[in-house]
């Protein structure tokens, strides 16, 4: 892979004009696209000359896009295939390029793959050299997925280059609970409103997802694991089949582009021997969906282990409350709540902490402290939803 402000040439036939220069793989004298990489051989993509549509999001806080030579393969397939080529923009309102389909007149071979040069050059390069910069505050990928669905059709071709934090409706990821939702409340959500993009039959490459660069906070292994999981259950219920390329980019973004809101990673709780303290789902204390299992099954023992032993400086009773969203109904939501707070009983007790100190109870999703997590019409909303999915330390009240 190569960063956007660094040489893609590596034609030695014909000079590189600029430094944003597009890697082209056609061998100087040939006619035929060059094998595809590994990196494209392991994608879902059959159909490597079909109409391709890349979207890039060269924006705040995200690393310095990168082209992967997977990336110059499609182009350079499509081009000669004679088959349309769209870029887009990633910013708060996604923006797509669309240079006529490459046309030749060509009698011989390389004279057609001077043309196939020339073409690159003059209409797929200008795009990446300056268009596909943000322009637009904020970052919207559905969009931006959307736009890219309509220009390629049916077994058309797409990469999304982008961390995957939208900013902006109806997938604000600045929104508490959104990072670590489960895909399916995304998903669910997205078809109910009826926002999901038609991605039948399209090949679809995520690249960089979860990928962050300062001022936005980096995401640590399973939250950066829920964005690329939410985005793949996003293209395969859209009808896309969907590979993740999750070679790592921890470049720094690009300079003085528009600025993008901070998605908040959930915070570290601290803990004390009074008061309440919440487990948040989307913490280090997270369950996997519909079970009383530890998604991070280190990280919960790690945070727990720091609750025991502030707990362990005093006597006091703990009341561990659990608490879910709303949907599922009471009868599946107390059984489930209760089940999580008796895990958390029995990391504590395993460090510890006197059974009889503690009382484990579930309170569904009935817990006085919970937030509104149904929109119009009932559905279920991802953010507030799973915020209300923790367990609650319940300690005598601070004095």
């Amino acid at each position: 892979m190569r960063y956007l402000g660094a040489s893609f040439s590596r034609l030695t036939c014909i000079p590189a004009t600029s430094i944003l220069t597009i890697t082209v793989l056609v061998g100087c004298g040939s006619s035929s696209p060059s094998s595809s990489s590994s990196s494209l051989a392991d994608t879902c993509i059959t159909n490597q000359s079909a109409p391709l549509a890349v979207a890039i999001g060269a924006r705040s806080n995200v690393p310095e896009a990168t082209i992967p030579d997977y990336v110059t393969t499609l182009i350079e397939a499509a081009a000669n295939a004679g088959k349309q080529i769209s870029l887009i923009r990633i910013d708060g309102q996604p923006k797509i390029f669309s240079p006529p389909p490459f046309t030749t007149n060509a009698q011989n071979s390389a004279a057609r793959q001077q043309d196939l040069v020339n073409y690159i050059n003059n209409n797929v390069q200008p795009i990446l050299q300056g268009e596909i910069r943000a322009k637009v505050a904020q970052a919207d990928v559905l969009t931006a997925l959307d736009l890219a669905a309509s220009a390629t059709g049916p077994d058309g071709n797409i990469v999304v280059i982008d961390s995957g934090l939208q900013t902006v409706a109806p997938l604000d990821y600045q929104q508490p609970g959104l990072l670590m939702s489960p895909a399916s409340d995304l998903v669910a959500f997205l078809q109910q409103q009826r926002l999901m993009p038609d991605l039948t039959g399209r090949h679809v490459v995520l690249a960089g997802f979860g990928y962050t660069a300062a001022p936005q906070p980096t995401l640590n292994g399973p939250q950066q694991s829920n964005v690329l999981s939410q985005w793949e259950a996003i293209v395969k219920a859209a009808g896309g089949c969907v590979t993740a390329d999750t070679l790592p980019n921890t470049a720094a973004e690009i300079a003085g582009l528009p600025p993008v809101g901070i998605v908040r990673p959930p915070t570290t709780p601290t803990f004390s021997n009074c008061g309440t303290i919440k487990l948040e789902d989307a913490g280090s204390v997270g369950f996997t969906v519909g079970t009383a299992t530890f998604r991070d099954p280190s990280g919960a023992q790690e945070t727990l282990s720091r609750l025991a032993n502030t707990l362990m400086q005093g006597g006091e009773h703990i009341t561990l409350i659990g608490s879910t969203s709303s949907e599922g109904g009471n009868k599946l939501n107390d059984r489930l709540s209760l089940a999580r707070a008796r895990a958390v009983e029995s990391v504590l007790v395993s460090k510890g902490i006197p059974t009889s100190r503690i009382t484990a109870v579930g309170d569904g999703s009935h817990w006085p402290g919970r937030v509104n997590d149904r929109g119009r019409r009932g559905v279920l909303l991802p953010g507030p939803a799973e915020t209300n999915r923790e367990v609650i330390v319940q300690l005598p009240q601070c004095t």
